[in-house]
């Protein structure tokens, strides 16, 4: 976007928008221009140094315009093909560690809806009119968090139709977006249209990204909704507002304002470990596997973020949803599927998971394995990228630090209904476990899928019980959840090619599947045995017409994919910060060499300074240079071994890799 000079004192016109707005836009072969608005709008319940309000119209209509504290994005008009918006300047420098947007918005039924978004200043500038989009229910922008209010979502029974909202749920969406993509959407519980509603959402940043609350009157849409990778920024408050070729609605905002919380502090790059890279499986090649180092598990890392990725394969991609596994495999063999998920009817799919329960297993020398595909179509399959952030910090729960120290499983297999006597309890056997006396935090993560046409479209109940103390009073616990996923049409890899909106038994086509967490901190006891024994229950297909009910050999088909592992944790007296910058490479000869440095070594601090990248790194060996020092000490970490050696100052003769 390029900013010209002031507008001149008489009016502009853009066709389209028949009177003077603070801001004219132009659509020509250079893209989008903005000119330097007009003049300029206080922001509703502005603070004194708070940053002027600039207004821009994209499309139809006469723009937004503003009425004491209320912004009108909308025109009165109903006028369809509208894009309107708003941005205010920057109000203060520098990155903050929570944000919070405050205020009240007023949606009719119709269309389209509209956004609030916080964008990056290094992207979009500390000042000036918000940027483009096509769509403001998709306001998908680089370095930008954004909630949407989609109220446009027509009930549609195609099968394989882009409106996914067979179910005619109630047309009030609001979504989550992140760096140019949508991550999560849902229906409000409480309507929201048409009337005036308080808006209130919170951003805190914490370990490997942000959490986010986003709150529309009584209703919390999403509490402490984590997204990855959003550190800390410096933001300016934008809002923005469309409706379609054929519906209209009124979108109004009034007494919005941003807080700023307290600067935030330097945020440590994280570990990155590449695992595969666009690995391509076909009918002979289901699955691959790979082996990598991952930092000890001494080291703190207060999250372990796992990036999977299914890329675009062409014509070798196979069209079908197909079950996808990510193993970590035992030295025994034993494989262990943390990170299940199902393929799309041919979209590209990026998920991020929270692996960092699972830290027991990925540390040291980890082997892998990842399966999608099948045999059955030659020459077809996914093309699949897998990569693990280690972010630095300490683990927690529920705001207690805590350190991950054990992984059990406690079902792990594929099990069928078989007959409705006895219903897939032959597969399900009491599990016992010793509870180890430094245990502090116990979490039970189940993941489970339901297939065959019963299976997958049949929703079921199941229980976990749990006797916490074998052989003491009391009686067991008992956690009841039906297996049942109902908001497929709303997942973001959408529209899909295949009959990706029914709602499925536990999954979704493009999804990772979603665990059923179960906490037992409180319930656990330390140092005694407790018993986990799951339950499933027999399908229930008493509201179904006896003669659409499926026929004892269709359930008897019917199959669960159970992964399911009882977490444990301790406290983190043990772990040690970790460092980033590691050696790949010593030059024969060098100053590195000849203090016993080795490939794979991890630097940790150069002459007493820590050393978090190259820069901190050159940085170091400058000021040990201007202080005439002749030798320095470094310290370094060998896997888990921690050293310090002597060389002499400068040029170390390594290669790095890190930031």
């Amino acid at each position: 976007m390029r900013t010209l000079g002031p507008l001149p004192a008489a009016p502009l016109v853009r066709r389209g928008c028949p009177r003077p707005l603070a801001v004219l836009i132009a659509i020509g072969a250079l893209g989008v221009v903005a000119l330097a608005p007009a003049r300029t709008v206080p922001p509703a319940a502005a603070a004194p140094d708070e940053g002027a309000l600039h207004l821009a119209c994209f499309g139809a209509g006469s723009g937004p315009s503003v009425d004491g504290d209320v912004v009108r994005l909308l025109d009165d008009a109903g006028t369809f093909g509208q894009s309107n918006a708003i941005a205010f300047d920057r109000a203060a420098e520098g990155a903050a560690a929570s944000w919070r947007i405050t205020g009240r918005v007023r949606v009719d039924e119709g269309g389209d809806g509209g956004a609030f978004l916080l964008l990056d200043t290094d992207r979009w500038g500390v000042r000036g009119p918000p940027p483009f989009l096509p769509l403001w229910t998709q306001p998908d922008l680089e370095r930008c968090l954004a909630v949407g209010l989609d109220v446009h979502d027509p009930p549609n029974s195609e099968p394989f139709g882009p409106w996914g909202n067979y179910q005619a749920m109630p047309e009030r969406e609001v979504s989550l977006h992140w760096d140019g993509r949508e991550l999560v959407k849902r229906v409000a519980a409480q309507e929201f249209r048409g009337a005036e509603t308080e808006l209130d959402v919170l951003v805190e940043h914490v370990v490997g990204g942000a959490e986010i609350t986003v709150r529309l009157g009584e209703d919390v849409v999403y509490d402490r909704w984590f997204v990855a990778g959003m550190h800390p920024y410096e933001a300016r408050l934008a809002a923005g507002a469309g409706t379609r070729d054929d519906v209209a609605t009124r979108f109004d905002v009034a007494g919005l304002a941003l807080e700023r919380g307290p600067d935030a502090g330097p945020v440590r790059p994280p570990v990155r470990v590449e695992v595969f890279h666009h690995v391509l499986t076909d009918n002979s090649t289901t699955s691959y596997d790979a082996e990598v180092d991952l930092p000890p598990a001494s080291w703190a890392f207060g999250r372990v973020l796992l990036t999977l990725e299914i890329h675009d394969a062409g014509s070798s991609w196979d069209e079908w949803d197909r079950n996808g596994h990510l193993y970590v495999v035992d030295e025994d063999g034993s494989k262990w599927d943390i990170v299940p998920f199902i393929t799309s009817y041919r979209t590209p799919c990026r998920w991020v998971v929270d692996v960092t329960p699972f830290r027991p297993l990925l540390a040291g020398s980890t082997r892998f394995e990842i399966h999608a595909g099948t045999t059955f179509y030659k020459d077809r399959g996914y093309a699949m990228s897998v990569s693990l952030d280690f972010h630095h910090g300490t683990p927690e729960v529920d705001g207690r630090p805590h350190e991950p120290f054990a992984v059990v499983p406690l079902w792990h297999l594929t099990a069928r209904h078989g007959a409705p006597e006895n219903h897939f309890r032959d597969a399900y056997r009491p599990v016992e476990v010793a509870i180890p006396p430094e245990t502090i935090a116990a979490r039970v993560r189940t993941t489970t899928t339901g297939h065959s046409q019963v299976g997958e479209f049949t929703p079921s109940v199941r229980a976990i019980v749990v006797d916490p103390d074998v052989g003491a009073d009391g009686e067991p616990l008992r956690f009841e959840d039906t297996l049942w996923k109902t908001d497929c049409w709303l997942n973001p890899n959408r529209p899909q090619f295949g009959t990706w909106k029914y709602s499925r038994a536990g999954w979704a086509p493009g999804d990772v599947v979603r665990p059923w967490w179960i906490d037992l901190s409180s319930r656990i006891v330390p140092g005694a045995k407790a018993r986990f024994l799951y339950e499933p229950q027999p399908y229930d297909f008493s509201d179904v017409p006896e003669e659409r009910r499926p026929s004892d050999g269709d359930v008897a088909q019917a199959s669960h994919v159970v992964r399911s592992f009882l977490l444990l944790s301790r406290e983190p007296d043990a772990l040690v910060p970790a460092p980033v910058l590691r050696v790949t490479n010593v030059s024969g000869g060098s100053a590195a060499a000849e203090a016993g440095l080795l490939a794979g070594d991890w630097l940790a601090t150069y002459d007493g300074a820590r050393v978090d990248s190259v820069a901190d790194l050159g940085a170091a060996k400058q000021a040990a240079t201007d202080a005439g020092k002749e030798r320095v000490v470094v310290g370094l970490f060998r896997g888990d071994e921690r050293l310090e050696v002597e060389m002499a100052s400068g040029q170390m003769g390594v290669n790095l890799s890190g930031p």
